[in-house]
């Protein structure tokens, strides 16, 4: 294991950033209420949420509790606009610039600039690739049922506090985990969909596998998508 990331919170901690997640959290919602409520003093409420999270105060609001059936029935909770911004701060300070990086280069499971396209190119490639080179080879497709809400919360920390030592990053992060805990089917699993941070944990969590595919299996042609 490489050394563990410290002193990151307070670094990150600034008005610009938490105005640049504030900037990134309205996009295509800057009509509905909670958002607009929020713009009409948002100088002011950035600062507010400056100072709670410098002092460890914040606290995260209810979800919104609803449900989709297309393509099929899931459950979706959806955080107050205030906390939406909390959860990008999150992702663009912490999540992007010191984890992302460590994932399986074939994984294209919400990051940036890697797509489903971009995905099925490199798979097809690789059919091709395979089929050429071995007469007998097989392919595995494999899913994971339901796999936001039997995500062990505790594993996922424990993942999550082997590369960042920061208490107070590892406070907002417990914070974050356990602001669904209310609506767990299974008591200490699962994260939300539809909350921004849920789509890099799953990442996260996931990559433990990817790991030991790729190292301990010595797998070669790995391919992860994620909706």
């Amino acid at each position: 294991m490489g050394k563990r990331i410290k002193d990151i919170y307070d670094k990150a901690l600034t008005y610009e950033n938490l105005y640049k997640a504030y900037v990134h959290s309205k996009r295509g919602k800057s009509k509905k209420i909670d958002v607009i409520e929020f713009s009409l003093n948002y100088e002011e409420r950035l600062q507010e949420m400056l100072y709670e999270l410098s002092s460890l105060t914040y606290t995260f609001g209810d979800y919104h509790l609803f449900y989709i059936y297309e393509p099929k029935e899931r459950k979706i909770l959806s955080a107050p606009f205030k906390d939406r911004i909390v959860h990008t701060w999150y992702v663009q300070n912490f999540i992007e610039p010191y984890f992302v990086k460590s994932f399986m280069y074939n994984s294209y499971a919400c990051i940036k600039n890697k797509g489903m396209h971009s995905c099925s190119l490199k798979v097809k490639k690789a059919l091709k690739t395979c089929s050429n080179k071995y007469i007998n080879g097989y392919i595995i497709k494999m899913d994971i049922a339901k796999y936001f809400e039997n995500i062990d919360r505790n594993i996922l920390y424990e993942i999550i506090c082997k590369k960042v030592k920061d208490k107070k990053f590892l406070w907002l992060t417990k914070n974050i985990l356990e602001s669904s805990k209310g609506y767990d089917n299974i008591l200490g699993k699962g994260i939300p969909i539809g909350n921004y941070c849920s789509q890099m944990f799953a990442n996260i969590y996931l990559n433990e596998l990817d790991k030991y595919m790729k190292e301990k299996l010595r797998l070669k042609y790995i391919y992860r998508y994620m909706t």
